[in-house]
């Protein structure tokens, strides 16, 4: 008996099967069945892509959080005259996110998660701490952990997705 590959997930088939065991491609479907299915696979693949481009972005975040905070303490050394504390303490973070965002790639959902902590903590701190620190730059900060919350269950999908279909990049 000879194997014949699937047309949409492209894994090796017994030739006279009538499903796809991987992706269940109708093998003896009618042509408007076949070209719907691979369709509605190939949309589902698109979240591989999409989480790709999701690191790309959370990459960029953890660097521009890093960038403003490098900003801001220089910013309150020069202009209000920060502590040697706030100082270390915030470019300890800083070096923390830029770190993340340099190494995302390597391990995208710890790399964007430990972040991710981070900044709800220091946002809850300054909840607790400091209300009308807290209040400035709240969409910012919403969109902020919107964007890295998302990119993490883009992540998540993109990886069920390679999984249930043998998929490799």
């Amino acid at each position: 008996m000879e194997n014949i590959n699937c047309p949409a997930c492209k894994s090796e088939q017994i030739e006279k099967i009538e499903f796809c065991k991987n992706c269940k491609f109708p093998f003896k479907g009618t042509e408007k069945e076949r070209a719907i299915h691979i369709g509605k696979f190939i949309n589902k693949k698109g979240v591989i892509f999409d989480s790709s481009d999701s690191i790309e972005r959370s990459q960029q975040i953890l660097f521009g959080i890093a960038g403003i905070n490098l900003f801001f303490i220089i910013f309150g050394y020069f202009t209000i005259g920060s502590t040697f504390l706030d100082i270390i303490i915030n470019l300890i973070i800083t070096a923390i996110i830029a770190f993340f965002g340099y190494k995302i790639k390597e391990n995208p959902i710890r790399y964007t998660l430990i972040p991710l902590i981070l900044l709800l903590s220091i946002y809850t701190f300054n909840f607790i701490f400091n209300p009308i620190l807290f209040r400035t730059g709240i969409m910012a900060k919403l969109a902020i952990i919107g964007a890295l919350c998302y990119s993490i269950y883009l992540i998540k999908s993109a990886e069920k997705f390679k999984t249930k279909f043998n998929v490799k990049e």
